[in-house]
């Protein structure tokens, strides 16, 4: 959104604001809205506690799989 325009004299403003029924301080329908109370003041949110459960680890036992090719495993040696 853009200003393409400002209305300064209040002549003008006064006649927008009378037409859509807004010009009186406190028009009918706005007495029937209840104000809310300000939100109370807790403070910031506070950061989410992250943990980390090693005991379900992907990684293998060992280092082994790094060296032997799992389809073409190493023949024991005599």
């Amino acid at each position: 959104m853009k200003i393409i325009s400002v209305i300064e004299d209040e002549e003008v403003i006064k006649k927008i604001l009378k037409h859509l029924g807004l010009w009186e301080i406190n028009p009918p329908h706005f007495r029937r809205v209840k104000a809310r109370p300000p939100p109370s003041a807790t403070g910031p949110p506070k950061p989410p506690e992250y943990s980390i459960d090693y005991s379900t680890s992907q990684l293998p036992a060992s280092d082994n799989h790094l060296y032997v090719d799992q389809e073409y495993p190493e023949s024991p040696t005599a």
